[in-house]
């Protein structure tokens, strides 16, 4: 068994998981209750990014070995990070996000028009501010991909007099 442990760890040192993770079943059909063969499994997946196997496996791993405080660290983080991947992302961070990916592509216009949206629906928060106001800047600059000049030129006007609403009522 502990050769069998030694190879599959070689392969998922070598990225090779799905090939470690067959050796770990081999290993597991002839001895399930292998202490270095359930940690390693649960290691690797882990690694995959399967954090509930992962969980099962080191609470089968402590059923075998006895609750131990490392093993009960371990699956507490597991927990942890199972429960904070089934979390939904935060709107607003996930709109400036997208914003941020469209600056970084060249669709300003797009980022823009997200911004404003944003910077609504925040009440108005300073560095939302801050970046409109610098985008505007920079659409001046280098326009916006895929839009004409003409089309720049429409929307500046339509952001010029939205910028200037908004800094009446200041």
């Amino acid at each position: 068994m502990s050769e069998l442990a030694d190879l599959a760890e070689g392969l998922r040192q070598d990225g090779k998981y799905s090939e470690a993770r067959e050796t770990l079943e081999r290993c597991l059909e002839q001895s399930p209750r292998h202490p270095r063969a359930l940690l390693l499994l649960g290691r690797l997946q882990y690694q995959e990014g399967t954090l509930l196997e992962a969980l099962q496996t080191v609470r089968t791993l402590e059923s075998v070995l006895g609750r131990q405080e490392s093993l009960a660290v371990i699956a507490d983080g597991l927990e942890q990070l199972r429960q904070m991947r089934n979390l939904p992302p935060d709107p607003e961070f996930a709109t400036q996000t997208m914003a941020e990916l469209l600056v970084q592509q060249g669709y300003l216009l797009e980022a823009i028009d997200i911004y404003r949206r944003l910077f609504v629906s925040c009440g108005g928060e300073r560095e939302v501010w801050e970046k409109i106001l610098s985008l505007r800047e920079q659409l001046r600059r280098e326009g916006s991909r895929d839009a004409g000049r003409e089309k720049v030129a429409r929307q500046l006007a339509v952001l010029d007099g939205w910028i200037g609403a908004r800094q009446g009522e200041d």
